[in-house]
């Protein structure tokens, strides 16, 4: 809770000095993973997956005891500001700098994880993975807020041009990290992986392709 808190509050901070050329989304995604795997094998695959894309993580492997459930868990989104500690305070912010403040709560799940992405003047992207058992597998909810930079003058677009040629695109980026951890737990395990909902939604089986290449150093020194 405090990761994301921290995270939030950093990027209040950054959305209030250009809120007039950023452009702010929510993504979701939850996947079905049908594997007899042993969790440990499970969290160890995921946990490769995003290394090879991340280097800002925060990743913590709850004690969850007993047999699993017979359905899956799912993450709860919640809003920090909601909480009476702020008061008012979201009353005095703009719809994008309220977003910061919405974080994934993972509750029962085995594998939780915080990935942040930050490139200067191009993208500010928090990820959360949440991995949860059941008696078919487990099944891997992914929550994000994605912020973007818009607009501004001839050397911030230049500076936005300039980055791309160096960690790529914003959004590839985000589909490849989401798709590397699912990708790894597939290979790891021989899991069978179906996708249940997301936004924006995922077409076809992309897990199911080989593109696993590794982003150059520059890009993961770039969170």
């Amino acid at each position: 809770m405090a990761f994301g808190i921290v995270a939030a509050l950093a990027g209040s901070a950054a959305t209030a000095q250009a809120q007039d050329k950023q452009r702010n989304s929510e993504i979701y995604h939850i996947f079905d993973i049908r594997t007899a795997a042993a969790k440990s094998a499970v969290t160890k695959a995921a946990e490769a997956g995003l290394r090879s894309n991340v280097s800002d993580s925060d990743i913590t492997t709850p004690i969850v005891m007993g047999p699993p459930p017979e359905k899956p868990g799912r993450m709860e989104i919640v809003n920090a500001l909601d909480s009476k500690s702020f008061g008012g305070l979201a009353g005095l912010m703009s719809a994008g700098q309220a977003l910061q403040f919405k974080q994934a709560r993972c509750d029962g799940a085995i594998w939780i994880a915080n990935a942040n992405r930050r490139v200067r003047g191009s993208q500010q992207l928090r990820l959360t993975f949440c991995l949860y058992p059941y008696r078919d597998g487990y099944q891997l909810d992914v929550y994000g807020i994605d912020s973007k930079e818009r607009g501004g003058g001839i050397g911030a677009m230049l500076g936005r041009a300039l980055a791309e040629t160096v960690v790529g695109k914003a959004g590839d980026w985000t589909n490849k990290t989401i798709l590397d951890v699912v990708r790894s737990i597939r290979n790891q395990t021989q899991a069978t992986i179906s996708y249940v909902e997301g936004q924006p939604e995922f077409t076809g089986t992309p897990w199911e392709e080989n593109d696993a290449l590794l982003p150059h150093a520059t890009e993961r020194e770039a969170r």
